[in-house]
């Protein structure tokens, strides 16, 4: 628990020094921390499929059913390692100068696309649908995620700067929420799970209960309050704070549940693998992608949703 705690306050800490850059620096600093997390998550999926169809010891004691499937071969995972090298790059930089991040990721998934499909045919007797569809997933989980993360971190102001919404704070409701969610949820299934036993997936997650769910709603909302009240306080934006609390409440909720989910694709994943952890590069939480999981799917929450209000017209 102690080893936990040191790199989860490590993890916090790396977090807090990026976002620190990309406020007084440029949001740029933030994108080499996305960067990283794309190399190092794609990296670990490349190794978690190579092990797939090897039994192993998960952490419920129980024994996975890993299923076989072709790994990606040398040249697949190269060029998926090259698009996560060169993708979020390039998606931060043109949107930063440009406004098309989006394009320029769209580009990058067109050539590694051509380029896997290509090794079907020039290397017909090594390559088939299996593998290449592994080398797609690792290409998609965690890359094209990560992608929406540097997106949101370029939000453009308008639409949005009535109410200080802009990337500041769309990044702070990914890190702050889920963590809140996670950690809730935490409490709720460790002290209540004896009361309220209900698996919520039994079959991916064995540890996972309804009542830890219900737990990361509230701390979904908890998240979105203390970030409502903090961070509008230091932007001094409450004119109309009885119309926006709502939509932060809103935004927590959404943004739990999307990071619910993401723990459950994660462990979904590994239980497929048969592997107990994506890595261990993290002391206590296993590999990066351990602990960025339900931070992907909270970051398509909350581009999402931002993206929204910054379309509504309002006044």
């Amino acid at each position: 628990m102690g080893i936990r705690l040191i790199t989860g306050a490590s993890y916090v800490a790396v977090l807090a020094v990026f976002y620190l850059l990309k406020i007084f620096v440029s949001d740029l600093c933030f994108d080499g921390l996305i960067w990283l997390f794309s190399l190092i998550g794609t990296f670990e999926m490349l190794r978690a499929f190579g092990a797939i169809g090897k039994k192993e010891k998960l952490k419920d004691g129980s024994e996975t059913n890993a299923e076989t499937f072709a790994s990606p071969t040398k040249a697949q995972a190269a060029g998926v390692m090259i698009f996560a090298a060169f993708c979020v790059p390039a998606c931060a930089i043109f949107q930063e100068f440009y406004g098309c991040g989006a394009r320029a990721a769209g580009v990058a998934f067109l050539v590694l696309s051509f380029y896997l499909v290509s090794l079907l045919v020039i290397r017909h007797a090594e390559t088939g649908i299996e593998n290449t569809g592994a080398a797609f997933f690792a290409a998609a989980y965690p890359t094209v995620f990560l992608v929406l993360l540097s997106l949101a971190n370029h939000l453009p102001a308008e639409g949005l700067e009535t109410y200080a919404f802009n990337s500041d704070l769309a990044i702070l409701c990914i890190f702050v929420i889920s963590p809140f969610a996670d950690s809730i949820a935490y409490v709720f299934g460790r002290f209540m799970k004896k009361k309220f036993p209900k698996k919520m997936a039994p079959s991916v997650s064995p540890n996972k209960t309804v009542i830890g769910g219900i737990g990361g709603l509230v701390g979904g909302l908890m998240g979105a309050a203390i970030l409502y009240f903090s961070y509008n306080a230091v932007a001094g934006s409450f004119e109309k704070m009885y119309i926006f609390l709502p939509v932060y409440l809103l935004i927590g909720l959404i943004t739990a549940a999307a990071t619910e989910f993401g723990d459950l694709a994660e462990s979904c994943v590994k239980r497929k693998a048969g592997i107990k952890d994506m890595g261990k590069l993290l002391p206590g939480h296993g590999g990066v992608m351990d602990r960025i999981d339900g931070t992907l799917f909270a970051t398509a929450a909350v581009y999402l949703v931002f993206v929204i209000i910054g379309a509504l017209p309002i006044a």
